[in-house]
């Protein structure tokens, strides 16, 4: 009976360990991905000054990425307007959504099907569909609603963010002389 109460107790000091070393790795990692979180009391400050970069960031991967996308500058100005307030693209028909997204999925580069690249666009894809629901919906909780749009603004800036990380990896590959 002993042993098997030591066995216990090991056990669960294994587990709390792990949770404590998962739990301080985690935190370790917080601070680099604070940028891109929306914050409870800042967020008037901040807000004013995210969209200035992320334009920035914006404007730059429409040139290069989007080029060769043909379809995803639609998406891309869809969420542009999203930002200025402009829902006009989340409330047209669900088939209008369903067949952008098909294209876009259709016609990504073959330089862009990457697993970071693909799993990005369905989380924008996921959020885009969950927003036009709630506009369709006739009582819709604001929180909710507001909470949507800010994630997805946010989706497609963590795209675009790797899509200039991809490209700039490949800029800096150096090819070996023969």
């Amino acid at each position: 009976m002993l042993s098997l109460q030591s066995k216990k107790n090991r056990f669960l000091y294994f587990i709390i360990s792990l949770f404590l070393v998962l739990w301080t790795h985690s935190c370790k990692e917080t601070p680099s991905k604070s940028p891109s979180q929306p914050r409870g009391i800042e967020a008037p400050i901040i807000e004013e000054e995210t969209p200035e970069q992320e334009s920035e960031i914006s404007n730059r991967t429409e040139r290069q990425e989007f080029s060769e996308w043909r379809h995803y500058p639609t998406l891309d100005a869809a969420i542009k307007n999203l930002e200025t307030g402009d829902s006009a693209f989340f409330e047209t028909p669900i088939e209008d959504v369903n067949q952008l997204f098909l294209d876009i999925k259709k016609s990504i580069p073959t330089s862009l099907k990457i697993n970071s690249i693909l799993a990005r666009v369905k989380v924008t894809e996921t959020l885009v569909r969950k927003l036009h629901e709630l506009y369709s919906v006739e009582n819709t909780d604001l929180k909710e609603l507001n909470q949507t749009k800010t994630d997805l603004i946010e989706s497609h800036n963590n795209l675009i963010f790797q899509l200039n990380k991809m490209r700039e990896k490949e800029a800096q590959r150096i090819i070996k002389p023969q």
